[in-house]
């Protein structure tokens, strides 16, 4: 039964870990696409697709933070711990 359970928290620990990869990504993708708009959007329009890319952004990320911190929520409920959030 023990190494049931450190198997899990292993899989657990990993599929954490290839999200928060995930987010990384999201978040360079980010960073590039306003690189982008700084260069090549017209001033007048700059902020309007700022947002609307900020706004594309945010509901991107929303659904992996949130199987993190459920995931964070189970390993911490294992070990009798409470989660933190980020």
């Amino acid at each position: 039964m023990l190494m049931d359970e450190a198997a899990n928290d292993n899989r657990l620990t990993e599929l954490i870990s290839i999200l928060s990869t995930t987010l990384t990504n999201i978040d360079v993708e980010y960073e590039f696409a306003l690189a982008r708009i700084r260069i090549t959007a017209r001033p007048e329009l700059r902020g309007v697709i700022v947002d609307t890319v900020r706004q594309r952004h945010i509901k991107r990320r929303e659904p992996y933070v949130r199987q993190i911190a459920e995931l964070r929520k189970q390993t911490s409920q294992r070990h009798g711990r409470v989660a933190c959030s980020d």
